[in-house]
């Protein structure tokens, strides 16, 4: 995508195709990524500060909660105020790290899949809807899309390297 994200106030560096393509593998490279590393290192975190991939899982469906919402707020409600939310105080106030990863899993799989069946749904047209986030400005659904594509491959990344680093680590161990 060459054009500037009103959220990431730049350049997608992630997403070089379509969004929608990107948004409807998640689930299943989530599920891979996960398979790649021993249950048992799900939950460690590869240093302080950083997040484990539990963690990790637990806000992505928390965020495609936060999408959830603004889409319908979007696509149903003239020029609607999109609400924000403190991803650190649901970390901790949601104990992400002792989430069920399964459940998680399952859960962004519903939220993503009930989210593109409205995307698939909208006319081209209707993907110039405006939300306005009090943070970021006017945000288009197009625009909404393209991030969470981006953060999605963010996160596909980051789980990527957690994996590997905590599964280094313990065979460092023995």
């Amino acid at each position: 995508m060459s054009a500037r994200c009103p959220i990431c106030q730049g350049q997608h560096k992630l997403l070089k195709g379509n969004p929608l393509a990107v948004e409807r593998a998640t689930a299943a490279r989530l599920a891979r990524t996960f398979q790649k590393v021993p249950s048992r290192l799900w939950r460690r975190r590869p240093k302080r500060g950083e997040w484990s991939m539990v963690e990790v899982l637990a806000h992505l469906a928390d965020a495609e909660v936060a999408f959830a919402f603004r889409l319908r707020k979007m696509v149903s409600e003239p020029r609607p105020t999109l609400v924000t939310w403190d991803q650190e105080a649901w970390a901790d106030g949601l104990r992400y790290n002792r989430r069920d990863p399964r459940g998680l899993l399952a859960t962004f799989r519903a939220l993503r899949d009930s989210n593109l069946a409205i995307l698939r749904a909208l006319p081209r047209a209707r993907w110039s809807l405006v939300g306005r986030h009090p943070e970021y400005g006017p945000i288009r659904v197009d625009q909404l899309v393209a991030h969470y594509a981006e953060h999605d491959l963010n996160h596909l990344n980051q789980l990527g390297e957690t994996g590997a680093r905590v599964h280094e680590a313990s065979r460092a161990r023995r």
